[in-house]
């Protein structure tokens, strides 16, 4: 099982730490995908904050670049390990035509 988890505000990123951690434990989970933006966009740039996420072997943690740009964050401010796109929704959409679950939180 694969899952992509969206997280589109500030106040819901210590969820997402939690969630993600919690489905990557489940023992049918071969992935978790958590994408960060609008408001969640901040946790991309705080390692210490999201480092249990980018030390978990089956999470990765992925950053809107329309939502870094929309808060004048760039590339070399994502904390090492998170993974840029261009655009989250495409993400997203490509992720569910490769057959992962979506979660919002």
């Amino acid at each position: 099982m694969k899952i992509v988890l969206s997280v589109d505000s500030e106040e819901k990123i210590p969820m997402s730490i939690t969630a993600a951690t919690h489905l990557s434990e489940m023992p049918e989970a071969e992935e978790v995908e958590v994408v960060y933006l609008n408001g969640g966009i901040a946790a991309v740039t705080q390692r210490n904050r999201i480092a249990p996420l980018l030390k978990n072997e089956k999470v990765k943690v992925v950053a809107c670049g329309t939502s870094m740009e929309a808060r004048n964050i760039t590339k070399e401010e994502l904390a090492p390990g998170v993974i840029y796109v261009p655009a989250s929704l495409k993400e997203i959409i490509k992720r569910i035509q490769e057959g992962y679950i979506y979660l919002v939180l």
